[in-house]
Order: structure tokens, then sequence, then C-alpha cells
């Protein structure tokens, strides 16, 4: 319903990603929702994570930006108030979704403001932190661009998500009329296409992130990258890096070409993090992909 808008909890580090921050809020105003952030509340008299946990109660979405920072730690649990955030809103099974900065990005934001960018005392609480992030459901941004572009993407799926309540005008009268007459034709009409697909012999087609082979074996061996100075496709790197792949063990570091070609598979669709920014393995689509090409060489 275009009418239904969603109340968005937007968590991060503050001081580093005013910016980011920002950006996210006018993606989220853009597309017609609601942001909400503990930014723009005062806790009173309550406590802090009090705030938090209510604010997150009552948004239908939780949105994560997770730059080079852990953020300010709550000192009863020892963790940051991110993190903390973090894990009410999965333990509520709140429907949410992260967006990760990539190492080229903060690389550059080092360059602009130096140490201020990254993470000075608490390193491993942060690694740990992106590891559980990363397992969940995760885009990544280079810039304020791909912080918006991710939030227009996940929110056009969202809307369709039927637990997700939302928010609806008062004054949007509902003519119920109109709506059971509505129903009852779609119940017929849907009545009607099972009855024409069971006299059908359907096989549905085999898809790998949206595509059918031929397309993503098409895409992957147009998409030219060098490999120390030799030019080849993107197809014959993923094969050769299959075996890693498929066992979940491939690591990068901070080789930039690689990091660049992980994230190129990673838009996709054949590739994802495993546990953390430098380590990948395939997605369930590319691991299908994979076993589709070596039983197409066997025939």
């Amino acid at each position: 319903m275009k009418d239904k808008k969603f109340q968005i909890f937007v968590s991060s580090t503050y001081t580093d990603l005013k910016e980011e921050r920002q950006a996210a809020v006018e993606a989220i105003l853009s597309a017609g929702h609601i942001p909400a952030g503990m930014e723009l509340f005062s806790a009173g008299d309550e406590s802090q994570m009090t705030v938090i946990k209510r604010w997150i109660d009552e948004s239908d979405i939780y949105l994560l930006i997770l730059g080079g920072r852990y953020g300010s730690i709550e000192p009863k649990s020892g963790k940051s108030y991110t993190h903390l955030e973090f894990e009410y809103a999965l333990e509520q099974k709140k429907p949410l979704f992260s967006i990760v900065i990539t190492p080229e990005a903060l690389q550059s934001k080092v360059k602009i403001m130096g140490v201020e960018a990254i993470e000075q005392q608490n390193q491993k609480e942060l690694d740990k932190f992106k590891a559980i992030v990363t397992s969940n459901m995760v885009e990544f941004w280079n810039d304020k661009k791909d912080i918006q572009l991710a939030i227009f993407k996940t929110l056009s799926d969202f809307i369709y998500r039927k637990e997700l309540i939302g928010w609806i005008r008062g004054d949007n009268n509902i003519n119920t009329a109109l709506l059971a007459e509505e129903i009852a034709k779609l119940t017929n009409e849907n009545s009607e296409l099972r009855e024409k697909l069971s006299t059908m012999n359907y096989i549905p087609k085999q898809l790998y992130a949206g595509l059918e082979y031929p397309e993503m074996l098409k895409l992957l061996k147009t998409t030219i990258i060098h490999v120390r100075d030799k030019k080849t496709d993107l197809f014959d790197y993923l094969m050769q890096k299959a075996k890693e792949l498929s066992l979940g063990v491939l690591r990068v570091y901070d080789d930039t070409f690689q990091l660049d070609v992980m994230n190129k598979c990673i838009e996709f669709g054949v590739v994802q993090t495993n546990g953390n920014t430098f380590k990948f393995k395939f997605t369930t689509d590319g691991q299908n992909f994979y076993i589709k090409t070596l039983s197409n060489n066997e025939k």
C-alpha cells in the first residue's frame, strides 16, 4: 500500500558518520517514510538504553550504518550502544538491514578525518560486532550515494512484507465494500490460475541471483578484469577460486585488486563475506551456479 509509511530507526556511531546519517535520513524521507534515531531525542530522566529500546520497539525497521568506529561504551555491558541496539533489534526479531563501509571507503575517510574515523581502543570488539552484522542482511557502501541506493532498494522490498504494520493517515478511510469485492475477484482469479497450472507440465527455471544460467554465464564472461597485468574475465577468476569460495576460506586482506573483484561478485549476488570484511564464500546462488557449471563440463 503506497500510503503506508514505515518508521525506520537509524543506528550508527555519531561523530564519524554525521554526513552518512544525514544521507540516510534524506533517503528515508524521499522514499516517503519516517526516520528515527537517538540524536533526535532527549532521554530525560530515563536511562539511555531504556529510551533506545522503546524507540526500536515502536519502529517498523532497524537500519545500521557501520563505519570504522565501535562507538561509545555502555558501562554495565562493556559493549557499545550501537552494538547493544543491534542485539536488541535481533532479539525482538525486528526487520533489519545493515550498510557496512568498504575498506576503500574507510581509507578515504581516514585521509579526510584522520584517526577520528577508525577505532583506536576496541578494535577486537568492533571486529566481533562486524562479524555478527555481516552474517545478516547487509549491503556495502563506498560513498553516501551507495547508502541512499541501498535504502531505496531495501525499502522497496520491505514494503511488500505483510508483518510490517507501518503508519497510515487517519483520513485515509478504507471502503470495506470495495475491498471485499476486490478480494473476491482476486480469489476467483487465483482459483482459475491454480486450475490452469495443475493441468500444465510446469517446470520452474533455475535462477542464479535472478538470472538464468546462460545469462549469469554471459554476465561473468563479459566482465573483464586484470590479474597481474593479464586480462581475464570474472567467470574464469571465480572458477580458479571456486574451491576456496565453496569452503568459505578465501581471504583477501588488504589486496585492493581482489577486494574490488569480490565487491563486484557481491554486486552480482554470487559471493558474500564470511564472518569478516576480508573473508569470502559463495552465496547459495553462487554455489548452485558453480555446481551447474561442473555438471555442464562433465557432459
